[in-house]
């Protein structure tokens, strides 16, 4: 460890050689990010869900109507779901285009590192350095190659917090600060207001001034995309609106925990997350808190504030899942590129720096060429396929599976699949929707179907795949043309 109480922040490279490293990082990148999403599939929970509300407003030409399953979907707000159907309009429906635009945004995301590494600093070499932790985050490569909003989400915070430091020079750039808040917003709901917080947060600390008629003007621009979006599914949809979403803020914001002493322990729950998953880089990282807490630089307090901001947020919420935290891993990088150069000499951290970058240019080949493969719709894709084939357009399919209301694997057949469900999503209701079908076709799992149906009720079966089969009654009283205009429901 150097004897300095920090780094020096300045150049270790003619401008050049650290423009020349900026690119070749840049292309890497790209691969890396772009390269793996041309395989595998897509996950039910997220994944699949947010690509069939596009593929519905794909196909309806409806961009106001976010339906999931012939219902509503009132639980998330539509920009991702946009981005991905704009993608699907010219070039169909696929998985590699619903991933494409969290890929793209993190590609987005490690350029824009590089810029806010430099800018806070003085140095563009930091820079540089806070690039390539970014790029060889892996916790964060992961979510990129998912269609997810997480990462478009952190792409739209870090985007805010660049602008809003460029407002130090040009207040207009707040008012831009406050567009890609609203942008954030719209891609994650309450998750957005941590952006203008961490900007009332900043305005007060470093005793910022912004001049009035802007911070009116951010404010505004802020609140009224949302305020448009949620008015008019307010208007359209009344009081099930209220319902749907107090009952989602329920289950993932506010809702009671089990045991009921994990509502205070969130904080610690992340703090151990983030000990076991963000390495190499946590010692840096750590390293680089200590010396912007040190320096007491009000350009780079700003990066301790972020960190905070989604922290304690994410800590006092019902749902503890590290990827929340994402919108955090900017500051971390940049962090970790201070903390490097406090730990290690200029010249080990330059010279480690140009025996790593041909490392992960051997190791971006190897992804780009034998990319991991990813599979989750293994037994719902086939299913869904041949579901779809064995009936008419409007007709309708009955789900059920073991009682479980698995909206992953209906989320999946919705996609992969051309048809809407009657769920069944308990096991004492399995009986009535068996013998007072509301179907002819069903989509049950194979115990199920082994005990309750395969010698008890006359069926054919249409399709096995996995735990799961598809079969048709026969000789019911199903209606054979219930359609989808008699399912108004949402999937959740």
């Amino acid at each position: 460890m150097s004897d300095t109480p920090g780094p020096s922040f300045r150049a270790l490279d003619p401008l050049a050689s650290i423009n020349r490293y900026f690119w070749i990082l840049a292309v890497l990148s790209a691969i890396v990010l772009l390269a793996p999403i041309r395989v595998g599939d897509l996950a039910g929970y997220d994944d699949a869900r947010y690509a069939l509300v596009a593929k519905h407003v794909v196909q309806s030409h409806h961009w106001l109507e976010i339906e999931s399953n012939g219902g509503p979907a009132l639980e998330h707000p539509p920009l991702f779901s946009w981005m991905q159907a704009v993608l699907f309009v010219p070039f169909g429906l696929s998985d590699p285009l619903a991933k494409l635009p969290s890929a793209l945004c993190g590609l987005g995301v490690i350029l824009l590192v590089a810029w806010l590494g430099r800018r806070i600093t003085g140095d563009p070499f930091i820079g540089v350095l806070s690039m390539f932790v970014m790029a060889t985050t892996i916790y964060f490569l992961k979510y990129a190659a998912r269609a997810m909003t997480d990462v478009p989400f952190t792409f739209f915070f870090l985007a805010a917090v660049c602008a809003w430091l460029l407002g130090q020079e040009d207040s207009r750039w707040v008012l831009v600060a406050g567009a890609f808040a609203a942008l954030a917003q719209l891609t994650r709901a309450m998750a957005g207001f941590s952006i203008p917080l961490l900007f009332a947060i900043d305005v007060i600390v470093n005793r910022r001034r912004v001049p009035l008629r802007y911070l009116i003007g951010t404010a505004l621009i802020v609140l009224a995309p949302p305020a448009a979006w949620y008015a008019q599914w307010i208007y359209r949809y009344g009081a099930e609106f209220f319902v749907r979403d107090s009952t989602y803020l329920n289950q993932e914001v506010y809702g009671p925990l089990s045991p009921p002493w994990r509502r205070y322990t969130g904080a610690f729950e992340y703090l151990a997350m983030i000990a076991k998953s963000y390495w190499p880089w946590l010692p840096a990282m750590i390293a680089g808190m200590v010396v912007v807490i040190r320096r007491r630089d009000r350009k780079l307090r700003i990066l301790i504030l972020w960190i905070a901001v989604v922290y304690a947020l994410c800590a006092i919420t019902r749902s503890r899942v590290l990827r929340y935290m994402l919108p955090a891993y900017p500051a971390f990088s940049i962090l970790s590129a201070i903390g490097l150069q406090w730990f290690f000499s200029e010249r080990v951290v330059r010279n480690g720096l140009r025996i790593l970058t041909p490392a992960l240019a051997i190791f971006v080949l190897v992804i780009a060429i034998h990319p991991p493969v990813n599979l989750h719709a293994v037994d719902t894709r086939p299913i869904a396929l041949a579901s779809t084939a064995a009936t008419a357009p409007n007709e309708l399919i009955t789900f059920y599976d073991d009682g479980a209301p698995r909206y992953d694997e209906m989320n999946e057949m919705l996609w992969y699949g051309n048809r809407y469900f009657v769920p069944v999503l308990e096991s004492r209701s399995l009986p009535r929707a068996l013998h007072m079908p509301k179907t002819r076709v069903f989509i049950m799992d194979a115990n199920t179907f082994r005990t309750q149906v395969k010698s008890r009720i006359p069926n054919a079966i249409i399709a096995r795949a996995g735990h799961l089969v598809c079969f048709r009654l026969l000789d019911t009283c199903a209606k054979p043309t219930a359609c989808i205009g008699n399912n108004r429901r949402d999937d959740r």
